[in-house]
């Protein structure tokens, strides 16, 4: 078929570029295309085909079939390919060290045949470690109409044995203990043909999860690759693409946080590599979603494992696929889900969930199972009898990972989930397994394997080391490994890596020396050193140890000075944000559609020059951080703004700058980028940048933290006071009366209606009671959530409406709340009694997500809701389907959930948007340009104030003493 636009008259890309490029169509006739293929819908077709290994090697006929599908359905295919490396093949070798940046290479490549080219749809086929994820973040990059094929897994081997098997097998051989002639008879048979190996490592791993977040058609993930339904299941998605192209459903519309958050989901309940922690988070960082490691572990925490699959389990994942695969599993899990999200199917995940519930789907595969007479319910459990009750991945931290490590928890044997060790300490792989030949690692030993971090050396896999120490009967059971390298998929057992900040950053691991005593307590999710060679100490001794050590240390050369390696030594991200080599694109740059021209630079905010953004800073290695010496000579103190939106920072550099400091703006978007950019800084200023924990234990220097507004929820302050760093905010008085002000409009706005009368007005219409119907305010009640100075000030400012006003807090005596005029009540009482509810209080872990559906349902049907404090406190899907479905009259808000402050590719894409019965604002956007500068000034003030030896005037810590004056700074006057 002929289409020159697609079903919503949008042009496509193909037909686009002929209108401009007459060479094109030549080119492409002298491969035999015909007039007709130049007019049809242009599919890309690429694939990790070659010969790396059985996991590629049988893709010719899937290709075909793709091929097939897409001429079928109207459209001509592109055939191209990008082939990946084995990480078996390479395993323990130099060659390792490749395996991880050949994921972004591979995505950029299909991003350059996909954008490079004018293709309007792609179909991509891979299988294992790197391919897969590589194909979905190119992807989520490209934001073409998309399908990813699984690979398919490999059919199961003599007495279950699987090829990762192989390497406590050759330590035996090393040993002694086994014969080559054994060796070999397994090496003959552990890959009987071709397909994905017969263990959940990262190769099935990243089937799954594209089949759960949508991105694959239901029930493709881990086919055994000679089935003809494989072949099958190729073809279909060759013809489905062309309906995604006709209807431009492209992978943005699919790959929403809910999204990440069913496959993270369903990850926990099979037991996934941990390289799903690299991986998918750099995925969503392409479509502007900041999805962290903690999301892993809160997810992990209340998802039980019900896949009984090896290397952990008993089953191949032959037998999985046979139990249902991922459909059953997603099944089982169905009241953990989000069930509205969009899939390529162009339906829900309820609603395939639902088809395949009542097609034949299942009974096709038990049929296979039947044939080993194993129920299915033994490899997948239901929810409510799981093999392990939580997930399999745990987040641990403490004082040698302040930015996060991760462990297998449900792998690891239940003696070892709280264990204190003396370090035994390597700087590369291979000197920890030749002291595991010599038997030279002892019961009750924690080796460390460092310098393999993402910079240091690509962040290979320790999978050798991980294997032999959980095959050894002495050893699996006493000792630990840890690392700032990864894992195979396979692994299991006591092995925790992903160490973040990695040594080469001057993370805490580069300073643990053979004897320290390392503590891991996987119920307390902690990793730290407890102890100095051999003996326990007090933990301020640990820390003034570390800082020690770390005034001594001298990183190493670099491994890399050549090749792609070393351009990943430069830019790589931490572990904790996905190791990627590529920053997050712009989300709403629309690259897709622009027929080959230029994608758009941001637009400077507030029509002023922004500063340039501080993302290579963060990103870059030690010695290309910011000089620390000034115009003068000497070691100046150093400034750092975290993040900020006000289109320039003239007012701060006056300030603080003037005092003789250097200030270094930048815009991060993750407590990590701020670790990165303001590790050695001076004082930190912040406006959304989150400042936690993690953060102020790896400030080296940091004597002052300074919040822009009023509230410090973003701020850890207790583990400032604990530093000695000063914590001050804004007075109280520059704010709450504007965000009073601002509340009460929004309340007036929301309950007269006005946004949809003036709408209305606009369209021609001129009568009453547009919209549904508006209440009398006088005797109304007006609830507030929280009675803090800024909530007393809506109450102030309401009074005279002749509303009465309830009030929750329970940080606040009930006499002084009535003494105010206020009825003070439950938060029950609050949600079910109030007409229109004001939310003023604190974003904490117990307001997070507090106004979901079950409290929109207790609502009266006449309520509005008002927030104008977080947006993350009011869930959006739940709002959506509260105004939709009428449960409350409408909203107001000036933040949303996903807060775009903090992002920093942010398109309007949230369907609140789209509600006639919601008023939605920017955050602070009651701030006054009188206000605007007076908070900068204060901040900036503040900071300067400290650093010259003065008390802060708007302390939000008790901090024992100011930090020492610096020589040649000049203080405040008049403070």
């Amino acid at each position: 078929m002929a289409m020159e636009t697609n079903g919503r008259g949008r042009t496509l890309r193909s037909q686009k570029l002929r209108s401009i490029n007459f060479q094109g169509d030549s080119l492409r006739m002298g491969m035999n295309w015909t007039e007709e293929d130049l007019a049809k819908p242009q599919i890309l077709v690429d694939s990790a085909y070659g010969m790396g290994h059985p996991g590629t090697f049988h893709f010719r006929p899937l290709l075909e079939e793709i091929s097939n599908g897409v001429f079928e359905a109207g459209g001509k295919p592109g055939v191209f390919t990008v082939s990946d490396i084995c990480d078996g093949v390479v395993q323990a070798t130099a060659g390792m060290s490749y395996s991880l940046v050949s994921r972004d290479v591979m995505a950029a490549m299909i991003e350059i045949h996909a954008l490079g080219h004018p293709h309007d749809g792609m179909v991509l086929l891979s299988g294992n470690d790197k391919s897969v994820p590589a194909h979905m973040i190119a992807i989520a990059r490209c934001n073409l109409p998309a399908i990813l094929v699984p690979g398919g897994t490999q059919f199961n081997a003599p007495d279950y044995f699987t090829s990762n098997r192989l390497w406590p097998l050759g330590m035996e051989v090393d040993r002694k203990k086994k014969s080559r002639e054994e060796l070999f008879e397994r090496q003959k048979n552990a890959c009987p043909t071709c397909g994905a190996c017969q263990f959940m490592g990262s190769a099935s791993t990243g089937q799954v999860l594209a089949e759960a977040i949508g991105l694959s058609l239901p029930g493709s993930a881990l086919v055994p690759a000679p089935l003809a339904m494989h072949l099958r299941y190729a073809r279909a998605a060759g013809k489905r693409v062309l309906d995604l192209v006709l209807h431009d459903l492209t992978p943005r519309k699919i790959l929403t946080r809910e999204a990440f958050e069913n496959a993270i989901v369903v990850h926990a309940a099979v037991g996934g590599s941990t390289n799903a922690l690299l991986h998918l988070p750099a995925m969503a960082k392409e479509v502007g979603i900041e999805l962290t490691i903690d999301d892993f572990d809160r997810i992990h925490r209340r998802v039980p494992v019900i896949a009984n699959v090896k290397t952990t389990g008993k089953y191949p994942v032959e037998y999985f696929y046979y139990a249902g695969g991922v459909p059953r599993v997603m099944l089982e899990l169905r009241e953990l889900l989000h069930l509205d999200c969009l899939t390529v199917t162009g339906k829900s995940v309820g609603e395939n969930l639902d088809e395949i519930a009542q097609s034949h789907f299942f009974e096709e595969r038990l049929g296979y199972l039947h044939n080993y007479k194993i129920p299915a319910s033994e490899i997948i459990r239901p929810l409510s009898d799981p093999f392990v009750a939580e997930g399999g991945v745990a987040i641990l931290r403490g004082n040698i990972a302040p930015g996060g490590a991760m462990i297998k928890a449900f792998s690891v044997p239940d003696e070892m989930h709280v264990h204190v060790g003396p370090a035994r300490v390597f700087d590369d792989e291979q000197d920890c397994l030749d002291a595991l030949r010599r038997g030279a690692i002892e019961p009750g030993d924690v080796m460390v394997i460092r310098y393999e971090g993402p910079r240091a050396n690509g962040m290979p896999e320790m999978y050798f080391a991980s294997a032999v120490l959980a095959a050894d009967p002495d050893l699996s059971h006493t000792t630990a490994l840890v690392t700032d390298g990864r894992y195979s998929g396979a692994m299991k057992g006591p092995s925790i890596g992903h160490v973040s900040p990695e040594a080469l950053d001057g993370g805490p691991i580069a300073f643990i020396e053979d004897g320290d005593l390392i503590e891991i307590n996987i119920p307390e999710r902690k990793l730290a050193l407890v102890g100095l060679h051999g003996q326990r100490v007090m933990e301020s001794e640990v820390a003034r140890v570390l800082a020690e050590r770390r005034a001594h240390w001298t990183p190493p050369p670099p491994r890399h000075t050549t090749g792609i390696l070393s351009l990943f030594a430069r830019v790589a991200t931490s572990a904790s944000e996905g190791a990627a080599m590529t920053a997050p694109v712009d989300s709403g740059a629309g690259r897709e559609a622009d027929g080959g021209a230029r994608a758009r630079p941001p637009e400077p905010q507030g029509g002023t020059t922004q500063e340039p953004p501080a993302r290579a800073q963060a990103a870059a290695p030690p010695e290309s951080k910011p000089s620390r010496s000034g115009g003068g000579g000497g070691d100046r103190r150093r400034v750092v703004i975290a993040d900020y939106d006000f289109g320039n920072v003239e007012v701060e550099r006056r300030i603080i700058e003037g005092a003789g400091f250097e200030l270094v703006p930048a815009q991060c978007k993750s407590e990590d980028e701020v670790i990165g950019v303001a590790g050695d800084a001076d004082a930190v200023i912040t406006q959304y940048a989150r400042v936690g924990a993690r953060a102020i234990d790896s400030f080296t220097r940091c004597r002052v933290i300074a919040r822009y507004g009023t509230g410090v929820d973003i701020v850890d302050v207790d583990a400032a006071t604990r530093r000695g760093i000063q914590v001050t905010n804004a007075p109280n008085d520059w704010c709450s009366d504007e965000v009073a002000d601002h509340a009460v409009a929004l309340w007036l706005a929301a309950a007269r209606k006005i946004p949809q009368y003036a709408a209305a007005t606009r369209r021609g219409e001129w009568r009453w009671q547009t919209g549904r119907p508006i209440h009398r305010l006088r005797g109304r009640v007006l609830g507030i959530l929280s009675f803090g100075a800024i909530a007393r000030s809506v109450a102030e400012r309401a009074r005279p409406f002749g509303v009465e006003i309830w009030t929750h807090d329970p940080f606040v005596d009930s006499s002084d709340v009535e003494k105010q005029g206020v009825r003070p009540v439950t938060f029950d009482e609050l949600v079910r009694g109030s007409d229109y509810l004001v939310i003023q209080a604190p974003l904490t872990s117990k307001t997070r997500g507090l106004f979901d559906e079950g409290a929109f349902r207790r609502m009266k049907r006449s309520a509005i809701l008002v927030n104008t404090a977080r947006g993350p406190i009011v869930v959006d899907r739940a709002l959506r389907r509260a105004l939709e479905e009428h449960w409350i009259a409408g909203a107001a808000l000036d933040d949303i959930e996903e807060e775009p402050a903090k992002r920093r590719d942010w398109e309007a894409e949230n369907p609140l948007f789209q509600e006639d019965d919601a008023i939605i604002t920017p955050h602070a956007a009651y701030y006054s340009e009188e206000s605007i500068r007076a908070v900068r000034e204060i901040a900036s003030s503040e900071v300067v104030r400290v650093l010259t030896g003065q008390r802060p005037t708007s302390p939000v810590n008790f901090v024992d003493r100011p930090a020492p004056a610096e020589p040649g700074a000049a203080p405040l006057h008049g403070s």
